[in-house]
C-alpha cells in the first residue's frame, strides 16, 4: 500500500497584491500525475485546505475539481480533515456526495471517538481535525489531553496512522502560521505520537521530521517570502505491516526571491537573479540607504523587466535601529541557537558574543528537549 501525505494548501490565499491560485493549479496538477506515476493508494490532506473559512468561489471550484479528477483518473482514496483556518462544517456539507467518489472528511470533533477511525485496506487510520477546548470538553472541565487521548486508542490488529492538525512534539515554524492555541492543548507530546506507525501532521508550514516516523509535510507553496526553502511531500510505503518514509521534493511552481543589498551594490545584487520557474518570479528587495533615493524604485522596477521579474515588495532601512527592529519582528524566521544569541545581545549589550561554553550548553539543553521523552 502507497501513501502520500500533504497539508496547508492554503487554496485563495494572496501574497500582498498577488494571487497565488496559478501557483497552486500547477501544484495540484503535480499532484494528479504523482498519485498516477507512483501508484498512490491513499492521498491524506492534513488541513488547512483554505486560506480562509469563507474561501473564495475561485478556490473552491478549484479543490474540488481536484477531487473530481483524483476519482476519475486514479484509483486512489482521498482523507481529509480541516484546519484551524477552514471551516469544518464547509467541508463536511458535501460528505455524502463525496463518499462514492472514495472521499472522506473530518471537519469537526465527533462526541464518538469511534467515529473518528476507519481501515483503509490493511492500515488503521486515526483522522483528527482541528479541535478547540470545549468540543474536548463540553462540561468545561478535565483534562483536554486525557480527552484527547481516548480519542487516539484503539486496540491494534494492524498497522496505526495518525492524520492531526495541531502543534506535536519540538517543531520549527517557517513564521506565516496562526500559533496560538486554543484547543486546551499546546502542544501534543512525542511521546503519545509514538503508538502510532506514522504520524500525518498539518499546520505547521516547514517541512520537516519530528519523530521516527511523525512528519509535518509543510505547505506546497511558500506563503511568504522568508519560506523560499525547499517544499516537499511524504511518500508512505507499507509493506507486511511495515513502514517506511520518502521525500519527495515539490518543483519550484515560482521563484520568490529576497535581495538583501545597498545603494552601491543592488544592480548588481538584481543581476545574480536567475529565473528558475515557469511563472514570473517575484522580488523582495531590502535595501540599506543613507537616505531616500529619487527614481530608485523605478530603476529597480526596470532591472528587474529586463529579467523577467516583478518588484514585490520594498523595504529600505535607513538605520540600524530599524534593521535590528526589523529582525526582531521575524522571530519566527531565526533558529533557537539565534533567537538565544538575540536575546544574550539584548541583555548584555556590552558583550561582544555569547561565551562559547555558554552557547555549548545551549546547544546540549536543545538536544535533549529534542530527545526527551513526555510524561502522559
Amino acid at each position: 500500500m502507497r501513501i502520500l501525505h500533504t497539508s496547508d494548501w492554503h487554496l485563495g490565499k494572496r501574497l500582498f497584491k498577488l494571487d497565488r491560485s496559478p501557483e497552486h493549479e500547477l501544484f495540484l496538477e503535480w499532484l494528479i500525475k504523482t498519485l498516477i506515476e507512483k501508484d498512490i493508494d491513499l492521498l491524506l490532506i492534513a488541513g488547512d485546505i483554505f486560506d480562509t473559512p469563507t474561501p473564495p468561489h475561485q478556490s473552491l471550484e478549484t479543490f474540488y475539481n481536484f477531487l473530481h479528477r483524483v476519482s476519475i483518473e486514479t484509483k486512489t482514496e482521498t482523507m481529509i480533515i480541516a484546519g484551524n483556518h477552514d471551516s469544518g462544517l464547509l467541508l463536511e456539507a458535501p460528505s455524502k456526495i463525496l463518499a462514492p467518489h472514495r472521499v472522506k472528511v473530518w471537519g469537526k470533533l465527533s462526541p464518538n471517538t469511534e467515529d473518528h477511525w476507519i481501515r483503509i485496506q490493511s492500515i488503521e487510520l486515526c483522522a483528527i481535525p482541528f479541535f478547540r477546548s470545549y468540543e474536548l470538553l463540553p462540561q468545561g472541565e478535565g483534562d483536554a489531553l486525557a480527552a484527547l487521548k481516548k480519542y487516539l486508542t484503539k486496540e491494534r490488529t494492524s498497522p496505526q496512522l495518525l492524520m492531526l492538525h495541531h502543534l506535536a512534539g519540538v517543531f520549527e515554524a517557517a513564521g506565516s502560521e496562526q500559533v496560538i492555541g486554543l484547543s486546551g492543548v499546546e502542544s501534543i507530546p512525542s511521546e503519545i505520537l509514538k503508538a502510532f506507525d506514522y504520524v500525518a501532521l498539518g499546520h505547521i508550514h516547514k517541512p520537516q521530521k519530528i519523530g521516527p516516523m511523525s512528519f509535518y509535510s509543510g505547505s506546497p507553496i511558500p506563503l511568504r517570502f522568508s519560506e523560499i526553502l525547499g517544499k516537499s511531500v511524504v511518500l508512505i510505503e507499507e509493506n507486511q505491516g511495515n513502514l517506511s518514509s520518502e521525500i519527495l521534493p515539490l518543483p519550484v511552481f515560482r521563484n520568490l526571491f529576497i535581495v538583501k543589498t545597498n545603494e552601491k551594490n543592488y544592480q548588481s545584487d538584481i543581476n545574480k537573479l536567475v529565473k528558475t520557474s515557469d511563472l514570473k518570479p517575484m522580488v523582495e528587495i531590502q535595501i540599506e540607504l543613507s537616505s531616500p533615493k529619487v527614481g530608485l524604485i523605478d530603476d529597480i522596477k526596470e532591472l528587474l523587466d529586463k529579467k523577467e521579474m516583478e518588484l514585490l515588495s520594498f523595504l529600505p532601512l535607513y538605520q540600524d535601529g530599524e534593521k535590528k527592529e526589523r529582525k526582531s519582528e521575524k522571530l519566527f524566521e531565526l533558529s533557537p541557537i539565534e533567537l538565544f544569541e538575540e536575546f544574550y545581545a539584548a541583555k548584555f549589550p556590552e558583550a561582544e558574543q555569547i561565551p562559547d561554553d555558554l552557547k555549548e550548553d545551549f546547544k546540549a539543553l536543545l538536544d535533549k528537549v529534542k530527545h526527551a521523552s513526555h510524561s502522559p
